[in-house]
């Protein structure tokens, strides 16, 4: 059980960890983008938009500022500066999600091990003492099977936190790659 309990303590930090960075990861795009063409007109002075994308401290935002750096050149090395950016941001996203799919993976085999070692105890002690006195032998087992059901239960709950970070994360990044193309087109001339 010492296992399975440091395993759901871990999950809880690394839980807490995620929603915390992915919250501030996220950013409203349209809000962003809005908010730059206000301050940016193509062909004209990118500062005060890179300023305020500077301030947004976001993945979406750095993404943004790399794009008006790069505002004077061509759309591909724009596109390139900004997918550069994008694949900076990529590992900060994903963080710890290994850890949480390990935990969820290894936790129902270590509950089953406790089970297994539990199971050793009781049909050992029922070799010494006979089966004169079931109950004894059935509280062993019983007692054997809280770490499966406890290993199971670790395994759910890191299964849905993995799959709801990991489609977070993947949500940020769908994100930056649509308004990073908004933004090019805009700065480009592609679209208004």
């Amino acid at each position: 059980m010492y296992p399975l309990i440091g395993g759901s303590v871990i999950l809880i930090a690394l839980a807490i960890e995620r929603a915390i960075m992915l919250r501030r990861a996220g950013a409203d795009g349209d809000d962003l983008l809005e908010r730059v063409k206000e301050l940016f007109a193509p062909g004209g002075d990118a500062a005060q938009a890179m300023s305020l994308c500077d301030g947004d401290k976001t993945p979406m935002g750095r993404m943004f500022g790399r794009g008006l750096r790069n505002a004077a050149r061509d759309a591909d090395a724009i596109e390139m500066a900004m997918e550069q950016e994008a694949a900076n941001d990529a590992p900060m996203l994903e963080a710890n999600l290994p850890l949480i799919k390990t935990i969820a993976t290894i936790a129902p085999l270590m509950g089953l091990l406790g089970t297994i070692a539990g199971m050793i105890s009781a049909f050992r002690a029922a070799s010494q003492k006979g089966l004169s006195n079931p109950t004894e032998i059935l509280g062993g087992i019983s007692e054997a099977l809280i770490s499966t059901a406890t290993g199971i239960t670790l395994a759910i709950v890191a299964y849905i936190a993995f799959n709801y970070f990991a489609n977070l994360a993947r949500k940020i990044t769908e994100d930056m790659e649509y308004y990073g193309a908004e933004l090019i087109n805009y700065i480009t001339g592609r679209i208004d």
